[in-house]
């Protein structure tokens, strides 16, 4: 069964966001400390990510950075989210090489939240 990573360090959210994706029967584990990121993903090879931008002692960008950039993660599709994140800072991150394969905004919309799920679920297949 596929699974999903969610690396944040509010409750709240990841509960939500746990919630939503276990509605489609995709079970999500929970990585607090950004540090260990990579070393996890390569670890566990999840069917998704989800990166929170807002990360204490570091940005959701940069731990995206470093698993894109990660021959055995880079692969592995990744939703970028966050609540005070600017749209067109986003959309100037999608033009990066090291881009992320959706992107999100908090507070979540569980229909659009699923909808990225399965586009990047789609590309990954």
């Amino acid at each position: 069964m596929a699974s999903a990573l969610i690396i944040d360090a509010d409750a709240r959210l990841t509960i939500r966001l746990a919630t939503i994706l276990a509605a489609r029967s995709l079970p999500a584990a929970v990585l607090v400390d950004p540090g260990e990121a990579v070393a996890w993903v390569r670890a566990h090879a999840p069917a998704l990510v989800l990166l929170r931008v807002e990360l204490p002692g570091t940005s959701g960008f940069a731990v995206c950075n470093r698993l894109r950039r990660d021959d055995d993660t880079r692969a592995i599709p990744l939703i970028l989210y966050g609540s005070e994140v600017p749209p067109e800072v986003f959309d100037g991150h999608s033009k990066l090489r090291t881009r992320a394969t959706a992107y999100l905004h908090a507070p979540f919309d569980p229909a659009r939240v699923h909808a990225a799920v399965a586009a990047c679920l789609s590309v990954s297949a």
